[in-house]
């Protein structure tokens, strides 16, 4: 994480449960570290990702901690509180309405979430907001960017600390649960090596 940087692109919302898987986190930050787009969070989208890799043993309390602070020191602008009141006003479901809220506070049009039905579009429309799957939004910004992509893919191969996992098929198959059409295109890109393709 000590290689992420704040960019400054179109504004996109990450909501907690893409956050969460630790390797797909680990590429959302990296592509916004690329100038791809400018991550934004709320600090209750933080906790409610931290809280919940806490609860499942992912990692330690003091883990999140540090977590927490690499994620604000990264990316100073990226933490967005709405104001007051906002969230109730919002007509999804409950305990989503906040994360639309930190869109609207931040002035975003796009909220990558793979809860994508608890964000309908009759209630994100009139808003100017629409919700993607982490999947897809990889898919386009690999549409736009592939070499980029690759190089994000690259470094996060590079970080892994186990020399066995130091692999761009470890990488893959550990997004192909959340991101397996974006693992898809990559796997059937001419530049990556034949023992990738799979």
């Amino acid at each position: 994480m000590s290689l992420w940087l704040e960019p400054a692109v179109f504004p996109v919302v990450l909501d907690s449960c893409v956050l969460y898987p630790h390797m797909l986190r680990d590429l959302l930050l990296e592509t916004s570290n690329a100038h791809l787009y400018r991550v934004h969070w709320s600090p209750r989208i933080l906790e409610d990702m931290l809280r919940n890799v806490v609860k499942d043993r992912r990692i330690t309390s003091d883990h999140a901690n540090r977590l927490r602070f690499k994620m604000n020191t990264a990316f100073p602008s990226a933490s967005v509180t709405p104001a007051a009141g906002i969230a109730e006003a919002v007509a999804c479901h409950p305990d989503d309405r906040h994360v639309v809220a930190t869109a609207m506070a931040a002035k975003v049009e796009l909220i990558v979430t793979d809860n994508i039905s608890d964000f309908p579009a009759q209630a994100l429309n009139p808003l100017g907001i629409e919700a993607v799957t982490s999947d897809k939004f990889l898919c386009d910004l690999w549409d736009l960017q592939p070499e980029v992509l690759l190089r994000c893919l690259q470094i996060i191969v590079s970080r892994q600390k186990d020399p066995r996992r130091r692999t761009m098929n470890f990488v893959l198959d550990n997004l192909n649960r959340q991101a397996k059409d974006f693992v898809s295109y990559v796997k059937g890109c001419e530049i990556i090596a034949p023992s990738v393709r799979r």
